[in-house]
């Protein structure tokens, strides 16, 4: 045994800092807002309610669908856990590619850590962090890639991975045209393009495939307007449901431009022979990846994680014992990056106080203190509403706690979870008619200046009474 854990020491570090690194989030409470909504949904899909016609979110079907597999925080963060051990192989064989295995294993370590710091949110169960998975895996395979076929495996699974969050087409893209151009400037012939037609047919078939699904449910409108479409209008607003904002306006024209400029610096640099070929495929790759993560502009942290694969990679650069040509691409991508982090003012979340919470032995109830007093309100309030409701009894939440849906194990009564859904989305009267559809036993309500709903209110007076509060949050009751 000694003499097992002496030769893999390196493995045996790794396993023990990826447990200790995620084993906090298995013990975290409802908090995160994001994961509330994933939660609610697959709630929904279990109980028979057809995404997105009959309850809504604006992301790709995918990452609703494992939501509905967990069912708690606790199995969605496991089932997290259990993606990032093929995540973190492949990324390992990935690095094998470009590095010696000593230096391969420094790039593994780096990421490793990135993706499991609640500093960027890779402890929670995000759609960026699930992404990861197919999308190292079409990466690795595209290393080893020989066949038409291969490029179709690829392109599959990006596609796969455009089904749980929409910015990897970039990634898809990058491929596509690294491949051909590749391809061209040894053959310049029109079947240098063929490898990249068979990268693009993969990835369409994902999604074809849930446009057949949802077609058969009488829901294909609803799935292209709500995991498609609106997502055109988060990338120019912080509004979701803004239709009034451009590309130029949200400043997504200029992040294009830069990309190129940045790709056309990355290509005299290689044709220079500053660079080598595969130095510039992962600096390349990273800009495409910084592209998709500023995709909408907006500063969230869990957005980074779309960049750490190719970032890791470069960090590994500046260890390869070669000239000092290999800190132009660190310096640059680097460099890329910090102005990235400063410019769109990305905020990061506790670390060490995160850790010191949960590792002081204090217990659960602690640690719950950390994520803030709102959670015991959260769980008082969902134990109150279990206890006095049926199973098939709807509640209403005017707030952006969607959580309480999940953990009370109840459902809304019309299609949204938040109230910002509501306001972006204008869905005011869809809102009220499913109201009055459905009339919910409880009304969660969180008294909010920023957003109004008049009609609700006038509702709440004429049918319901105020039941319980809980701190400012206030709960109603039909009559």
């Amino acid at each position: 045994m000694t003499k097992f854990l002496s030769r893999h020491k390196y493995w045996v570090f790794v396993i023990i800092l990826f447990i200790f690194l995620r084993l906090p989030s298995l013990f975290e409470p409802y908090w995160y807002g994001d994961e509330g909504i994933y939660l609610t949904l697959g709630q929904a899909i279990r109980k028979g309610d057809i995404l997105y016609r009959q309850i809504h979110d604006n992301k790709p079907p995918t990452l609703y669908y494992l939501a509905a597999i967990s069912q708690t925080v606790f199995g969605f963060r496991l089932l997290l856990a259990l993606f990032m051990i093929p995540t973190v192989y492949f990324f390992y064989r990935l690095c094998l590619y470009f590095f010696t295995p000593k230096t391969a294993k420094i790039s593994l370590l780096f990421f490793v850590i990135l993706t499991s710091l609640p500093t960027l949110e890779g402890n929670i169960a995000n759609a960026e962090i699930f992404m990861l998975l197919p999308t190292i895996l079409a990466f690795y395979f595209f290393t080893q890639a020989k066949k038409n076929t291969d490029y179709l495996c690829i392109g599959f699974l990006l596609g796969l991975a455009f089904t749980i969050k929409i910015p990897v087409f970039i990634e898809a893209g990058f491929l596509i045209l690294w491949v051909s151009f590749q391809k061209l400037s040894r053959r310049r012939k029109w079947s240098s393009f063929i490898p990249g037609i068979f990268i693009g047919l993969g990835f369409l078939i994902p999604t074809f495939i849930y446009f057949l699904y949802f077609y058969s449910l009488d829901a294909l409108k609803p799935f292209l307007s709500s995991a498609i479409l609106q997502n055109f209008s988060y990338l120019s607003s912080w509004t979701t449901g803004n239709q009034s904002s451009s590309a130029a306006s949200g400043g997504l024209i200029y992040r294009l431009a830069a990309l190129l400029i940045l790709w056309f610096i990355i290509y005299i640099l290689f044709r220079r022979r500053h660079l080598s070929l595969k130095t510039t495929f992962i600096l390349s790759w990273l800009m495409a990846t910084i592209f998709g993560a500023l995709l909408s502009a907006r500063p969230y942290p869990h957005y980074l994680i779309q960049i750490l694969p190719p970032l890791c990679l470069l960090i590994g650069l500046f260890f390869l014992k070669t000239q000092t040509k290999s800190l132009i691409p660190l310096i640059l991508g680097l460099m890329v990056v910090a102005f990235s982090l400063v410019k769109y003012k990305f905020y990061f979340y506790p670390t060490l106080s995160y850790y010191s919470h949960f590792y002081s032995f204090k217990g659960i109830p602690y640690f719950h203190d950390f994520f803030g007093s709102h959670v015991v309100d959260v769980y008082q309030i969902s134990d109150y509403i279990s206890q006095n409701s049926l199973p098939d009894d709807r509640i209403f939440i005017w707030g952006d706690h969607p959580y309480i849906y999940a953990l009370s194990d109840r459902l809304p009564p019309g299609r949204y979870t938040v109230a910002y859904h509501v306001v972006d989305f204008n869905g005011y009267q869809e809102t009220l008619d499913s109201f009055k559809a459905h009339p919910p036993k409880f009304v969660v309500y969180y008294p909010m200046s920023q957003r109004s709903f008049p009609e609700l209110d006038s509702l709440l007076d004429r049918y319901y009474s105020l039941d319980q509060s809980f701190g400012s949050t206030l709960v109603f009751k039909k009559r």
